[in-house]
């Protein structure tokens, strides 16, 4: 968690810094070309992370094998992004997009030499060397691209800062991890991982494609400007479920992997999963959709103001995706990601619809139709994954309650104290988030919700 939270602050505050010296249209061409790269990026690991955490046993030759495999892959997708680039580029009706893509290439062959060291980690659990390596890799891409604004170099300081973080991550997995590959390519141990690897990186796709087809629609129909403010305000919402609910997913997949065998562990372990996530993410995405106008004008200039609209739409569908995402941590754990593929296959087609009728209506109409939908999707979504593991459905709900309360009355007060306190509205804004902050804590313990043992709080899960 404090990887996560350290890495996200370096983003957050390198974001601010490059959107007070780029434009919204250098963001939006960037978002164009992510949706093709982080597409294939997925593909690129072709669920190697997944297939080594979750198996019982392993050995070399499941390793290497992979190994050899993901660097197959890479190349390809090295080779298909190369010839792609001017079609993806006429898609968009934005030529740059052809030299920017063909940079982006670069990615695939850096990402795919650390898969398999980055994986064996996780399944050894050892995320402080983990988390130190991706931390670091964040802050010298992040400076590199600060330096590159500051030189004028415009949109590439962004594509360059998308490049290096997996290029110094996989360097940084090398330097650390006492494992090498060796020549072996062994079909047979590829045969063993391969099925639900496939079924992992199938589901992936798919829920990635989930994900971006509002960039796609976006980008394509409303322009690079109109992108670039929803880059943005898509940005701050998720920046708690990255935040937080990756970290927890992170963890709990090997975790949940050891107790698959033992239903009450598995049923317990979600639910403190789900209701520490809550405890955490709601009351962020709350604060953030009360002073979203403040905040976006105080931090990003007014120049990004319509971005602070679209941005209250999200975060909606944030509330209930910081939950959400959780989900996929139980279908991997117990090996059924079919399922998981299969409801992504689902939820992708409804975005799709949703999206085409949002689109009349402008950025605000697409921003809608995704957070509407995702609300009603999380919820169906935790539906069938309790009955799967055999968790009464209300009494996952009961465990939400109480952060979901505390987080409404301390959004109501802020919104208060906003509109009754006088001063400039950087100090307003600063008050705000203070007040928020220790009202919500002050609410948690009342209710019992977080007790102190010594001096240091305990979260009751």
């Amino acid at each position: 968690m404090a990887s996560q939270l350290g890495r996200q602050l370096i983003v957050f505050v390198t974001t601010i810094i490059l959107a007070r010296l780029l434009t919204p249209a250098d963001f939006g061409l960037v978002g164009m070309a992510t949706v093709f790269t982080g597409f294939a990026m997925i593909i690129n690991d072709v669920g190697v992370s997944g297939a080594l955490v979750q198996r019982a046993e392993i050995d070399e030759r499941h390793r290497s094998s992979l190994f050899w495999l993901n660097q197959i892959v890479g190349l390809v997708l090295c080779g298909l992004t190369l010839a792609l680039a001017p079609p993806i580029a006429a898609f968009f009706d934005a030529p740059q997009l052809v030299d920017i893509l063909r940079v982006l290439s670069l990615i695939f062959v850096a990402g795919a030499l650390g898969v398999v060291q980055q994986s064996l980690l996780i399944r050894a659990m050892d995320f402080r060397r983990l988390g130190a390596v991706e931390t670091v890799a964040v802050l010298l891409a992040a400076l590199v691209a600060v330096a590159l604004a500051l030189a004028g170099m415009g949109v590439w300081s962004l594509v360059w800062q998308l490049v290096l973080m997996p290029a110094f991550t996989t360097a940084g997995l090398w330097w650390l991890s006492d494992w090498r590959p060796s020549w072996r390519f062994d079909r047979p141990a590829l045969a063993e991982l391969v099925p639900f690897g496939l079924s992992m990186a199938g589901f992936n796709s798919v829920n990635y494609l989930a994900r971006n087809l509002d960039y796609l629609v976006v980008g394509k129909f409303l322009g690079a400007t109109a992108l670039g403010f929803y880059t943005l305000a898509y940005r701050l919402m998720v920046y708690p479920l990255q935040s937080v609910s990756t970290a927890v997913s992170r963890v709990s997949f090997p975790a949940l992997s050891r107790s698959a065998a033992e239903p009450e562990r598995l049923v317990e372990g979600f639910l403190k999963m789900t209701k520490g996530v809550s405890v955490v993410t709601f009351p962020m995405v709350m604060g953030i959709f009360v002073v979203a106008p403040s905040f976006v004008e105080v931090v990003y200039g007014p120049d990004w103001l319509p971005a602070a609209q679209v941005l209250r739409i999200l975060c909606f569908a944030g509330l209930v995706q910081s939950v959400g995402s959780t989900v996929g941590a139980v279908y991997q754990a117990i090996g059924r990601p079919h399922i998981q593929l299969r409801m992504a296959l689902l939820n992708t087609s409804l975005t799709a619809l949703a999206l085409w009728l949002g689109l009349r209506w402008g950025l605000t109409g697409v921003a809608t139709a995704y957070a509407g939908l995702a609300v009603v999707w999380v919820h169906f979504s935790l539906f069938v994954v309790t009955r799967i593991i055999g968790v009464p459905y209300g009494r996952m709900y009961a465990r939400f309650l109480p952060p979901f309360a505390a987080s409404l009355a301390m959004a109501g007060a802020v919104y208060a104290i906003g509109q009754v306190l006088p001063g400039p509205r950087a100090w307003v804004l600063l008050a705000e988030i203070a007040s928020g902050a220790g009202l919500y804590a002050l609410l948690m313990g009342l209710s019992g919700q977080v007790r102190w043992q010594g001096r240091r709080p305990s979260l009751v899960l």
